[in-house]
């Protein structure tokens, strides 16, 4: 199996490097994905290391030297599974599930589900939420990028959150060449179905077949960073925001002068951190995962 850089080192299974304050474990099963995300690292085709997702490096660790790291640790809140779709990352997750159920853990897995029967079997097998990436929510930018149906895509995660409430999350990656607007009504019929959104930046990667695609805008994500927040604790509905010709957002139909910095924190999963997942250090971070340096950003033709 493999664990995040960032995670061994906060569980002393690494030597150097900077340890950073984790509330949550990321840990990998499987490379090399069946599936041929045009942006990821474990692609089919991706010609990235096998080592990498996203940005940052996994190095590999036996597994019972994971859970024995993790035994010694009363700091970690959650264990975080990212679940690469190869032929023997099912039984290997269902092994380690097995194997750290005594711990009591909250368990999130992230896992590209295909059916709802699949769906649910990640719930018998232990875990407390099931992360359902979408990634993409532009219908044929969805169908470039990803593959697939974006609406199919829709219904799949409205069924198992519908028999599971509250404990299914997706992921939208922000900078894909979607518009704010179509950013803020899918996070709006996401929360109107019980499914919580998690934000990244979309991040090139060499190897991959977006290596040469921008990064999102820093002010942009912001923007959407809070319609999530207002939107998440029901301070206000989607319809109610403006926007410009393109898209952009303009004004929130709400007083934003008060918005605390968890509205900027790594949104998703209860402890979530992810700290540099979109980011190399020294850069501002598009998700701040532990004190909050607030930097202005643009609403229209005004900052905050």
């Amino acid at each position: 199996m493999r664990i995040s850089y960032g995670s061994a080192r906060f569980l002393g299974l690494i030597k150097s490097g900077p340890i950073l304050k984790m509330r949550t474990i990321y840990i990998m099963f499987g490379e090399r994905c069946m599936f041929n995300c045009a942006y990821c690292a474990q692609a089919k085709t991706s010609q990235a290391s096998e080592g990498m997702l996203s940005r940052i490096v996994w190095p590999k660790f036996e597994m019972g030297e994971v859970i024995k790291a993790v035994e010694r640790s009363f700091e970690v809140r959650r264990i975080c599974m990212q679940i690469v779709s190869s032929k023997v990352s099912k039984d290997e997750s269902f092994d380690f599930l097995k194997s750290v159920r005594k711990l009591k853990i909250p368990i999130s897995a992230n896992v590209r589900v295909v059916s709802e029967k699949e769906g649910f079997e990640w719930f018998e097998r232990g875990v407390e939420r099931l992360g359902i990436a979408t990634d993409v929510v532009d219908e044929k930018l969805y169908k470039l990028y990803r593959g697939g149906e974006l609406q199919k895509h829709i219904s799949l995660l409205a069924n198992i959150a519908e028999k599971f409430p509250t404990r299914v999350t997706t992921h939208v990656i922000v900078g894909m060449g979607e518009t704010e607007k179509q950013v803020v009504e899918f996070i709006q019929s996401m929360h109107d179905i019980g499914v919580t959104v998690g934000l990244f930046a979309f991040t090139p990667i060499k190897g991959t077949r977006l290596e040469s695609h921008p990064k999102p805008s820093i002010h942009s994500y912001r923007r959407i960073q809070l319609a999530r927040y207002l939107i998440e604790k029901n301070l206000v509905r989607a319809k109610f925001f403006k926007f410009s010709e393109v898209g952009e957002i303009t004004d929130y139909g709400f007083n934003i002068e008060r918005i605390p910095n968890e509205a900027f924190m790594t949104s998703g999963c209860p402890n979530c951190t992810r700290p540099y997942y979109n980011e190399d250090p020294g850069e501002e971070s598009y998700n701040f995962f532990d004190e909050v340096k607030r930097t202005s950003f643009v609403v229209g033709k005004r900052k905050v």
